[in-house]
């Protein structure tokens, strides 16, 4: 019982996000521009592995990725607990002529896709809200041999980071939990390959400054690359806010 009112505590959420995510993008947007490199890490590496192949993204939203995966891979799928997301994806997908897509309202804990039947899974900020013993389990199922799960997570050892989460549980489901390192190596059991890379401790006071960080400043850049070089520091890396996980079978 507990996991179905978890589940449909989860897919109210979304559905009112999808709807009107206007408060929570003027409260934090400015912050995830701030640290926009790691999410053009994390779909530079998704597009690489999804040419030509069957691709999935785990939670899809409303599409927006899924998109330019179509134009790499051979098709790609994308699920959505939140059913308001996964009509506004069908309609864009429709407007744009985008025929080697397909959407679906799934559970992301128990799909319905075949075993074996894509090449890449791929998500951004899912896992940390999922049961991740049952996650891991259909990502494994559903992977190919050799295929490879890619996914951006919060983490949640930042004092700073726990304190603003702390005091803003609006922006949040009550059931999320940001990932901590005994969460990370959990994910990693069962794949034959797993690489970590960690993101944004300096990056995010980009977004102290400026509503909407240049990626192109000389200054943006600059200190981007000192963030990575601080996030591959074994000492401080798990104060990081986000990572992106590579888990290959």
């Amino acid at each position: 019982m507990e996991a179905t009112e978890r589940i449909q505590r989860e897919r109210d959420y979304h559905n009112l996000r999808f709807a009107d995510d206007s408060e929570r993008e003027q409260r934090v947007g400015r912050f995830y521009s701030a640290i926009d490199y790691i999410f053009r890490f994390y779909r530079h590496r998704v597009l690489e592995e999804s040419r030509g192949r069957t691709a999935l993204e785990y939670g899809c939203g409303n599409g927006t990725f899924v998109f330019d995966l179509a134009r790499e891979a051979a098709h790609v799928i994308g699920i959505d607990i939140s059913d308001v997301a996964i009509a506004q994806a069908d309609l864009l997908a429709a407007r744009r002529g985008i025929a080697n897509t397909s959407f679906r309202v799934e559970n992301a804990e128990s799909m319905q896709l075949p075993d074996r039947s894509v090449d890449v899974v791929a998500g951004s900020g899912i896992v940390h809200h999922l049961d991740i013993a049952k996650a891991m389990r259909e990502v494994r199922r559903v992977l190919r041999p050799g295929g490879i799960a890619i996914f951006a997570e919060p983490l949640g050892h930042n004092p700073v980071l726990n304190w603003y989460r702390n005091r803003s549980p609006e922006l949040r489901t009550p059931d999320e939990h940001p990932l901590l390192a005994r969460d990370l190596r959990y994910i990693a059991r069962g794949f034959a390959e797993t690489r970590v890379t960690y993101f944004g401790l300096l990056s995010p006071l980009l977004g102290v400054v400026a509503r909407q960080t240049d990626p192109t400043s000389i200054v943006t850049r600059a200190i981007w690359a000192l963030d990575r070089r601080i996030c591959a520091l074994p000492g401080v890396r798990r104060y990081a806010w986000y990572c992106v996980l590579e888990l290959r079978v």
